[in-house]
């Protein structure tokens, strides 16, 4: 596997940190946005297919990974764009194609629908426009106050593992569930609740009239066991990228690119070297 290059990025006064593949000077990425918890690192089995084609970078947003995690951050989908948008300004990237998973596939978009000019394509991983979403069962908690913070509280390094086992009977990498669960820390899960309590989903019809009109390419990949996003979610994604290419997989849960890297990774590519075949 080619060695990724890790950098720290400073916006505002708060760092991320960015993980990187292939020539740095290009102008043109795939920029990857991880879930709630999570960071840049869960797309390290794929970054290096994606790096053949063209530039990969990652990022660990404010508050998770080995990002700062200030308590006066603005931990909304809005207030990222204000970290964001300087970010990927910092990186040189004019031409962006976003492969999300899941909490901030929201964050993605909404820069998407900020930044018309510069995004070219999406893809989804268990995530998207969610609109009429009506949480999970653990989401939920964590957005109902003293029951979130009880629940964080009481979830042991043990008890995260057998958490994780939902919807994933398969298992997960085990490097990679060992990262994920040292760098849920205690701020991580203060900024975790206090980011699902400042998200409302009903507004995910703002995104969708933001973006229906783009007609972006956009892959959609989602597993039929996971317990968090329902599977009819990634049908649903036409509603706001007519011509989507969807996927739905039988054996897998919430986390394609970990479960099944490899085909994740065939498919992002070939969806990519599709748009550069077309003039995007």
């Amino acid at each position: 596997m080619a060695e990724l290059r890790e950098s720290r990025l400073t916006i505002n006064g708060v760092a991320g940190v960015i993980t990187e593949l292939g020539d740095g000077h290009s102008e043109e990425a795939v920029v990857c946005l991880h879930s709630v918890p999570g960071s840049g690192r869960d797309f390290q089995f794929v970054m290096p297919a994606i790096s053949e084609i063209m530039r990969a970078v990652a990022i660990d947003l404010p508050g998770f990974g080995r990002a700062d995690k200030p308590k006066d951050f603005p931990y909304s989908i809005e207030g990222y764009q204000t970290w964001l948008s300087p970010a990927l300004n910092e990186l040189g990237l004019k031409r962006v194609h976003l492969l999300m998973h899941s909490f901030h596939s929201q964050t993605g978009l909404m820069w998407a629908a900020m930044n018309p000019d510069k995004c070219l394509s999406v893809m989804l991983l268990d995530g998207g426009v969610l609109e009429d979403y009506p949480g999970n069962l653990v989401a939920n908690i964590w957005r109902t106050k003293y029951a979130g913070e009880i629940l964080q509280l009481i979830t042991t390094r043990p008890a995260f593992k057998l958490f994780m086992r939902w919807g994933n009977p398969r298992g997960l990498h085990p490097q990679w569930l060992d990262e994920l669960i040292t760098e849920d820390d205690r701020d991580t899960r203060r900024v975790t609740l206090e980011l699902y309590r400042n998200t409302d989903f009903d507004e995910g019809h703002i995104l969708r009239q933001a973006l229906s009109p783009r007609k972006l390419p956009a892959l959609v990949i989602y597993g039929r066991n996971d317990p968090f996003i329902s599977w009819r979610y990634a049908e649903r994604q036409r509603e706001t990228f007519a011509d989507a290419e969807v996927h739905v997989w039988d054996d897998c849960g919430h986390f394609p690119h970990i479960q099944h890297p490899e085909r994740t990774a065939e498919l992002v590519t070939e969806f990519l070297r599709a748009q550069a075949g077309s003039g995007n």
